[in-house]
């Protein structure tokens, strides 16, 4: 019995958590710079993460690439982060105007 107990505790203590959930920033799309997505943030701040193989762009729902985003547009973009720190871009995707606004925000636009 106590090799039973020992073996689940040593179990529960070897499973390795859940990554965290991506960061998700709402912005205005600036372009692309060596590499990385620039967004312009609420305040005016501009955003730069990375983009790698593995980063997804969806326009409407549906795959698209980096060049097929203009400037000027509104996204959300999903980032984690590397074993630097550096922010990389797991999504980024176009948002319509209404769904970029918070919900308590949209009933004072009606």
């Amino acid at each position: 019995m106590n090799l039973l107990a020992s073996l689940t505790v040593l179990f529960t203590l070897l499973q390795v958590p859940p990554p965290p959930p991506p960061a998700t920033f709402l912005g205005v799309y600036k372009g692309m710079e060596s590499g990385r997505v620039v967004i312009e943030v609420e305040g005016g701040q501009s955003m730069r993460m990375f983009v790698t193989s593995s980063t997804k762009f969806i326009r409407d729902g549906k795959k698209a690439k980096a060049s097929d985003f203009q400037e000027g547009e509104k996204v959300s973009v999903d980032a984690d982060r590397d074993m630097r720190m550096n922010l990389i871009a797991v999504r980024v995707e176009t948002v319509n105007a209404k769904s970029a606004v918070p919900p308590d925000k949209q009933e004072n636009q009606k």
